[in-house]
């Protein structure tokens, strides 16, 4: 099966209806809803619910994050604000980007929607200075270290997007690099995309310097229809 769901809530919907209807049409796809429980707390019956869907789409509610829905569904999220601003001026499939294996997913998620809809693809990478800890008593520097990423992450990003290139030659795609919080970055970048794209997992090490985890504060400040992909 490849039905999309719509998960009905007790928040305005019109949007998220419109936005799930589209999207079974041109995908020749069935839909049908699914009701979750105003407390969002009964998640198990939602992700049940989700077996053998191409997506389930949500409305946005206010400072929602949809936390459990998210973690637990078996296919992408989408999360649809009811009143996007400024939808004529809106352009490209933006995809946030690190170097974990859910983010290589969300690449190919924005890279097929990109082909379908005709938008270029935005691949925006994001790397935060590292903090330095100091020992009582000691005279270290504390602070941001003053280590330049941004060619790491450079790096990173044309490797993750390698797959895509090589399968689609004649997708126009921009990359982006900034310096800070990815959620606040990627929250920005949303305002002006037709369609935002992350990964649903948290990561550790030094790919957590490159992105961290954004996808419950995006999904919590959507500015865009934005799916979150596990």
């Amino acid at each position: 099966m490849n039905d999309v769901i719509l998960g009905v809530t007790d928040a305005p919907a019109a949007r998220a209806r419109e936005w799930a209807m589209r999207r079974a049409h041109a995908r020749g796809s069935v839909l049908r809803e699914l009701l979750i429980a105003p407390s969002r707390d009964d998640i198990d019956e939602a992700v049940r619910g989700t077996a053998d869907a191409e997506i389930l789409v949500l409305p946005a509610e206010h400072g929602h994050p949809y936390r459990g829905i998210i973690a637990g569904a078996n296919c992408p999220v989408a999360v649809v604000p009811e009143e996007p601003a400024g939808d004529a001026e809106r352009h490209g499939i933006l995809v946030g980007v690190d170097a974990s294996e859910v983010s290589q997913r969300a690449v190919a998620f924005a890279a097929d929607e990109a082909i379908r809809t005709g938008e270029l693809l935005i691949a925006l990478a994001a790397w935060e200075p590292v903090a330095v800890g100091t020992e009582p008593g000691l005279d270290l520097w504390t602070g941001p270290m003053p280590v330049d990423l941004t060619e790491a992450t450079a790096a990173m990003l044309e490797r993750t997007l390698e797959p895509v290139r090589a399968a689609h030659p004649d997708l126009s795609v921009r990359t982006k690099i900034d310096v800070g919080d990815a959620s606040t970055l990627i929250e920005e970048a949303s305002r002006s995309a037709v369609l935002t794209v992350v990964g649903s997992h948290g990561r550790t090490g030094l790919s957590r310097l490159l992105l961290g985890s954004v996808s419950e504060h995006v999904a919590a400040h959507v500015s865009s229809p934005t799916v979150i992909v596990r």
